[in-house]
């Protein structure tokens, strides 16, 4: 199964979901708002397109835009044809003639003219709702996340370089005197440190998939 398929069947669990009426606050949309990167929104009447966006990608692991303007999925993921849409793909509306102003929620098919989403606040619910296919600006699909660490092309780097560079350095050090033995090791330290701090830049992009 697709990455964008999980996401379907993830998003789907949540249909039906709708702001409360009255003074008192949907306590599941508040969370999307959370999960989204914003738990200082406490009312269910705020936009949340794009928060419910950002809470079904992180249920599966990914990393959203941590924005609430469904025009920031704009450039989110990698761009998809519309005429190779797969379920669960980020679709980006256009609304009025605003260049900020949308809607954003997951593809669901396309059928006489029009694009149906499973997204939230649509009509200030969680549905599969239709819309013109004109108001498209973008379909975007998310990047497979590695589910094993060894598959990032930098950590493998970082550890052939490692191993390889301990065996030389070990059968090195046996041949030089004390002195110079600290300073190799010196050396050696800050080059690790380096290396290290690549590795670390590495898995904080991780987990959005980024090779």
């Amino acid at each position: 199964m697709g990455i964008s398929a999980i996401i379907y069947d993830q998003a789907i669990l949540d249909q039906g979901t709708y702001e409360w009426k009255g003074a008192e606050h949907n306590p599941r949309v508040l969370k999307y708002y959370k999960d989204a990167g914003h738990p200082e929104i406490k009312e269910d009447e705020v936009p949340w397109c794009a928060a419910f966006v950002g809470a079904k990608l992180a249920e599966v692991g990914l990393i959203g835009t941590a924005s609430l303007l469904a025009r920031s999925y704009e450039k989110w993921g990698a761009a998809v044809d519309l005429s190779k849409a797969q379920r669960g793909d980020i679709v980006v509306l256009q609304r009025g003639n605003s260049t900020w102003q949308g809607h954003v929620g997951f593809f669901d098919r396309i059928e006489n003219g029009k694009v149906y989403l499973l997204g939230g606040n649509q009509g200030n619910q969680v549905n599969i709702s239709g819309y013109s296919v004109a108001r498209i600006v973008a379909v975007r699909r998310a990047k497979e996340p590695r589910t094993i660490l060894a598959k990032s092309s930098t950590v493998q780097a970082v550890a052939v370089t490692v191993a390889s560079g301990a065996g030389g350095v070990a059968a090195a050090l046996g041949q030089l005197d004390p002195t110079a033995q600290y300073m190799v090791l010196g050396f050696c330290g800050v080059a690790l440190i380096g290396l290290g701090w690549i590795l670390r830049e590495r898995l904080l992009k991780w987990a959005a998939g980024d090779r």
